[in-house]
């Protein structure tokens, strides 16, 4: 199958018409048409319903967009090992980390260590948030991740617990209703609020939603964002509140975090890579996360939302 043809076939379906790809690519519309049904033809099946509106994928094409994600990241991967190898590496790691590993000063010290412990090895690093560097890891972008998950997210993945971290209100020191020590959600029942987007880190959502729930509160968002330091800077300004791991007032005096009773969630730091996959590297990263004394941050906390 020629690779050419199936990148344009997957460009395609993520711009959800010939036209749209085209411009993205970019390419005449014609030739992409005619690579698309030249691809067809290789395949021996029809991948798109095509109607005015655009395209839609058919079962057989569906099957191959699965699929074929997973092919080219595997080609690209095997690329980057090459040109390691080539430039006299062993082998080559790509690690995404999560956006506020700089609070994390065990993630850098694991990171050092390893390059320290494996100078064969080369390492790349890829900051991302965790919903991305699921899909990254399962389309193979990347080999392992560092991110904040559950294990029952995704099965396809394995997991290799790093640290776990308290979730808490977060908030500016300047703001009025920091004045009182507040114990409950419900002291926040009017308060504004600044969240993650669902998208991003959907577990965790979820069970910030489920606490909201159970104290009887409809929270007041009145942003969405998508990453951690966004957040952390508008709580910084004033503009509202957060709920995130609570570490990430460490060593800040302008924010102050609350640990509630009725917010009783922690955050869990994962090293997570695909389940099945076979690779030296994440083995080697893996024997480093689970030495014994390896102690990467605070004890776990029992409370479970």
């Amino acid at each position: 199958m020629d690779i050419k043809k199936l990148k344009y076939f997957l460009a395609v379906v993520d711009a959800g018409s010939i036209t749209a790809a085209a411009r993205r690519i970019p390419v005449a519309q014609p030739a992409l048409t005619r690579q698309i049904r030249l691809l067809e033809e290789r395949v021996g099946a029809r991948l798109f319903e095509r109607d005015r509106k655009g395209v839609s994928l058919t079962r057989a094409g569906r099957f191959l967009y699965d699929n074929g994600r997973r092919l080219v990241a595997e080609l690209d991967s095997v690329a980057k090992k090459t040109r390691a190898i080539s430039d006299g590496f062993s082998d080559s790691l790509a690690i995404g980390i999560t956006t506020i590993h700089p609070y994390i000063p065990s993630i850098s010290s694991l990171i050092s260590r390893f390059r320290a412990q494996n100078p064969s090895i080369r390492l790349t690093l890829e900051s991302m948030l965790s919903g991305p560097q699921r899909s990254a890891i399962l389309d193979g972008g990347i080999d392992a991740g560092i991110l904040f998950t559950e294990r029952e997210e995704d099965p396809r993945l394995a997991y290799l617990p790093i640290a776990r971290y308290r979730m808490a209100v977060i908030v500016s020191r300047r703001h009025p209703l920091t004045e009182a020590s507040p114990t409950s959600l419900r002291a926040f029942a009017e308060a504004p609020f600044i969240r993650f987007s669902r998208d991003s880190t959907p577990g965790s959502y979820d069970r910030v939603d489920r606490c909201f729930r159970r104290a009887g509160i409809v929270p007041n968002t009145v942003q969405e964002c998508h990453d951690d330091i966004t957040i952390r800077s508008l709580v910084a300004t004033g503009m509202g509140y957060a709920i995130m791991p609570s570490i990430m007032v460490q060593g800040e005096s302008d924010l102050v975090a609350y640990e509630l009773e009725d917010l009783p969630i922690s955050s869990q730091l994962m090293l997570a890579w695909r389940k099945g996959g076979d690779s030296k590297a994440v083995d080697a990263l893996c024997r480093m996360v689970d030495a014994p004394g390896n102690i990467m941050a605070t004890p776990p906390e029992d409370g479970r939302a």
